[in-house]
């Protein structure tokens, strides 16, 4: 494995270092106003897409926890001293809790949330060396290949239009200078049209992009 590649597991795993300590798919109990239904806790959000939509990760150890900043409310992480060790491994949704403040839609929350959960079942696909390598790809310049494959499967899920109504929330709560970044490392609302009509048309356009990822919307549009 590589140096870099070690080095940003690192950087991964610290991000949750001023985390609240928390138990398995936990977090301080938080009441969530949804706009339709009964009230839920982030835990249920994520315990409900499991069932709902990656049920292979039901027996897995997904751990919430809380982080700050100003530009990234969800992130994915996992125990790099569980992975040196040989332990079974432990998964981490980092949530920073200012979502709820700055009054993100709960129905874009739901479909990041399993655009977390995507990187975790492809996490826990194939040899452990295998999560080096997926991260890797942050290394060498193409987190957009990393992000938006992540967005693929969730939308391959169904969660399309939540994605959409999220980034267009997103787009107004990251400082101007994160814009940029945030457009080219994840499907924009215009991409997620795009791709939501042409698999209406030709749903087995979702299993060609997952492994050649459209990076732009000319990419999307280019295949017929």
């Amino acid at each position: 494995m590589s140096v870099g590649a070690i080095a940003l597991v690192m950087m991964l795993e610290a991000a949750s270092l001023e985390s609240v300590p928390a138990s398995s798919v936990a977090l301080p109990s938080r009441v969530i106003p949804q706009s339709t239904g009964s009230p839920a806790t982030e835990e249920q959000l994520v315990r409900d897409i499991i069932v709902r939509s990656y049920p292979n990760l039901r027996d897995t150890d997904i751990r919430l926890k809380t982080f700050r900043s100003n530009s990234d409310y969800f992130r994915t992480s996992f125990s790099l001293a569980r992975f040196f060790i040989g332990a079974s491994m432990q998964y981490f949704i980092l949530v920073n809790p200012e979502w709820t403040t700055r009054g993100a839609p709960i129905e874009g929350v739901r479909s990041i949330l399993a655009h977390e959960l995507a990187h975790i079942d492809d996490f826990t696909h194939g040899k452990r060396i295998r999560l080096f390598r997926l991260v890797g790809l942050l290394l060498k310049g193409t987190a957009a290949r990393f992000e938006r494959r992540a967005d693929l499967q969730a939308i391959a899920r169904d969660y399309g239009a939540g994605l959409e109504v999220y980034r267009l929330w997103l787009y107004d709560h990251v400082p101007p200078g994160k814009l940029a970044e945030k457009r080219r490392n994840y499907f924009s609302p215009q991409e997620i049209d795009a791709i939501l009509a042409a698999t209406a048309r030709r749903p087995d356009l979702i299993d060609y992009w997952i492994p050649h990822v459209p990076t732009s919307l000319v990419d999307i549009q280019s295949v017929r």
